[in-house]
């Protein structure tokens, strides 16, 4: 459960259709690598080069407490503390894996070759681990899923300082 104190990383996305059950949202992906002073060595601005993909298409559930047509605009919300904890340990969990097995490794006197082959299993036992830890995640101890992970529409976009222009035949 959200709490109105919770910090949100917040995205605009365009309501693209909508049933009964769920809101299919487009967001536009921002690309601010141009302006980063770390465009040289950023590992998502080879990400962005690497598909020429400039929109993604997300289904959430659709909200009981918005009424929405196709086209409107919604702000979209990921807990700060979701996002920081998923990034860590995404990045940091098999990099920490692979350097706890290859210092091991070092500390039994094994060789160089020996101890980047440890490095490599380290790295793989970290990957898997993370694989099992996100499905355990994903499905909570009842067999529902948790949607802690999940994007929430936190609100209708307001669109200030946009004039609506009708044309009549």
């Amino acid at each position: 459960m959200l709490h109105a104190s919770e910090s949100m990383i917040e995205q605009v996305a365009q309501v693209h259709a909508l049933d009964q059950d769920s809101i299919w949202l487009d967001t536009v992906r921002l690309s601010t690598c141009n302006s980063c002073s770390m465009k040289t060595g950023c590992g998502q601005r080879l990400m962005n080069q690497a598909t020429n993909c400039k929109r993604s298409r997300i289904q959430l559930a659709n909200p009981t407490h918005l009424k929405l047509q196709v086209g409107d605009e919604v702000v979209l919300g990921v807990p700060q503390k979701a996002f920081i904890k998923a990034s860590l340990l995404t990045f940091a969990m098999p990099l920490m894996m692979m350097l706890l097995a290859a210092i091991g490794a070092e500390l039994l006197g094994a060789a160089e070759p020996l101890v980047v082959i440890f490095a490599i299993v380290g790295l793989g036992m970290g990957l898997a681990f993370l694989r099992y830890y996100s499905r355990a995640m994903t499905a909570s101890s009842n067999g529902q899923v948790s949607y802690q992970w999940q994007p929430v529409i936190l609100r209708k976009q307001r669109l200030d300082g946009v004039q609506e222009l009708h044309f009549n035949n």
